[in-house]
């Protein structure tokens, strides 16, 4: 059990801190759930009743109040609950060189130790850089190419030549380098197109479970650095997925759409495809994007507009039902 004091952990999120540091803390905890070496955390003023009555050690706070825990004082809670959170439970990466009997590793794989391959496992020719792990049933195809420090959960799935920078992870189910919906019309008969292409994910890319990233037709799918997809989210082919973008559940891009850099999809939003997407632009749940959207802002409702004429239907929608 990591055990650590409260200094260390202040120093850890660059926060102050105020009481005893020397307090010893193993791990987090909820305020009413709390005891003497645990850190809780206290995000809104309102909280911090129960956070003054508790029996944790420490607490992390915006402001500082009259508690018996030892305070860290930061300025976002969010950020430093994440960082801790992280030290006590690190990702479970390869500290060791370590492939499972059951595994299938191809004999001209290039493992850079070290490199954990868990059971059930299928390791291609495939490059993998050292630090990552490829948990129980996962699938490396031949031609892949996995950066240091990734973390392929279980039945995920990279394809082949499918190429991921550094510290990428893939939630359980994942799949990246998936078909695209490619078919072409003969009658009333379909034939399937190869799709030849691959997908490219830039550094401290995350993919939640049961999403799905398409390779190219024939080119690239990309998803840039630091974007993180939630769970059931679906990128089609040819798409171009900015940095520092977040998808919650349910979003979906269609194909040879282009994303610029940290917009934000929240839930269940669909984006047409052939689509060029401004740099910093927000969607609401369950928007229907069908244009291009050359300008940064807040969008929403189906079918797409800006939140101020949005918000400006509904309140004529309510004077009209109320008339």
């Amino acid at each position: 059990m990591t055990e650590v004091s409260v200094a260390s952990l202040a120093e850890l999120v660059g926060g102050r801190l105020v009481g005893d540091g020397g307090r010893r803390i193993v791990g987090l905890c909820d305020l009413r759930q709390a005891a003497p070496d645990r850190i809780g955390f206290v995000r809104h003023p309102r909280y911090q009743q129960i956070a003054a009555d508790t029996v944790a050690g420490a607490l992390l706070a915006t402001d500082e109040f009259e508690t018996a825990a030892s305070l860290i004082v930061v300025d976002d809670v969010d950020v430093a609950y994440a960082k801790v959170a992280m030290h006590f439970h690190p990702l479970p990466l390869a500290r060791e060189h370590h492939v499972h009997p059951s595994a299938f590793v191809h004999p001209e794989a290039v493992l850079e130790r070290p490199v954990e391959v868990g059971p059930n496992a299928s390791v291609g020719r495939c490059k993998i850089g050292p630090g990552t792990a490829i948990k129980a049933g996962a699938s490396v195809g031949d031609g892949a190419q996995l950066g240091s420090d990734c973390l392929i959960h279980a039945n995920a799935t990279v394809g082949h030549d499918c190429v991921l920078g550094d510290r990428v992870i893939l939630q359980p189910n994942a799949v990246v380098g998936s078909d695209g919906f490619g078919y072409a019309r003969e009658g009333a008969t379909w034939h399937k197109v190869p799709q030849l292409g691959h997908v490219v994910c830039g550094d401290d890319v995350e993919v939640g479970s049961n999403s799905a990233v398409d390779r190219g037709t024939l080119g690239v799918t990309t998803i840039g650095a630091r974007t993180k997809l939630d769970n059931l989210v679906h990128i089609a082919h040819n798409c171009t997925i900015g940095k520092d973008v977040v998808m919650a559940a349910g979003a979906m891009v269609a194909g040879s759409t282009s994303m610029g850099d940290r917009c934000v999809l929240a839930g269940q939003v669909g984006v047409s495809g052939h689509l060029k997407i401004a740099s910093d632009c927000r969607f609401a749940g369950d928007t229907v994007v069908l244009r291009d959207v050359p300008e940064p802002g807040d969008y929403m409702g189906h079918p797409m507009m800006t939140k101020r004429q949005y918000l400006r239907l509904m309140r004529d929608q309510r004077r009209s039902v109320s008339d």
